[in-house]
C-alpha cells in the first residue's frame, strides 16, 4: 500500500499504510501495529483516524492507482 494518507482537514496523515505498521510522514522506520484499535492522530487538527479505516482507505487508493497504470498501458499498446 503505497500511498499517502492526508487527514480531512488537508494534513497528511501517514505517508504509507501496510498491514503490518504505518510510515510516519517524514519518514521514519515502520511503527507497527500493535491491535486493531491503535489510532493515528493528525498533528494539525488532532482528529483521530482507527488503523482499520486507514488499511481501508490504503488499500483503495492503491486499487485506484493499480488500475490506472493499467488503462494507461492499455492506451499505449492500442494501435491508432
Amino acid at each position: 500500500m503505497a500511498s499517502p494518507i492526508s487527514c480531512i482537514c488537508g494534513a497528511r496523515l501517514v505517508e504509507e499504510v501496510t498491514d503490518r505498521g504505518i510510515y510516519p510522514v517524514g519518514g521514519g522506520p515502520l511503527i507497527p501495529f500493535r491491535r486493531t484499535t491503535d489510532y493515528v492522530m493528525c498533528d494539525s487538527c488532532f482528529r483521530t483516524y482507527n488503523v482499520r479505516s486507514l488499511m481501508e482507505r490504503a488499500e483503495t487508493a492503491e486499487t485506484i492507482e493499480s488500475l490506472e497504470h493499467l488503462a494507461e498501458r492499455v492506451e499505449r499498446e492500442e494501435p491508432d
